[in-house]
């Protein structure tokens, strides 16, 4: 949904499963396209350990992600 550049963070809807600190999630979009182990998940600026469908979620990420790009759990 956003990318704040100056903290590196996506934020995005989950619109299935769950995701957790520790799971490895695959970000792709026109331009993007990487694999990284989530660190961090926030929810309205509060720390969590987990997140599921409906939720809207930031984690911090490794490289620049756009509008658009999709967020997809691996494994």
């Amino acid at each position: 949904t956003q990318f704040f550049s100056k903290i590196s963070v996506c934020v995005f809807k989950m619109t299935n499963g769950e995701v957790k600190v520790g799971d490895k999630v695959h970000i792709k979009g026109s331009s993007t396209d990487f694999i990284q182990t989530i660190k961090s998940i926030q929810i309205e600026s509060v720390d969590v350990k987990s997140a599921r469908r409906g939720q809207l979620v930031g984690i911090k990420v490794e490289k620049l992600t756009k509008p658009g790009d999709k967020v997809f759990r691996i494994g």
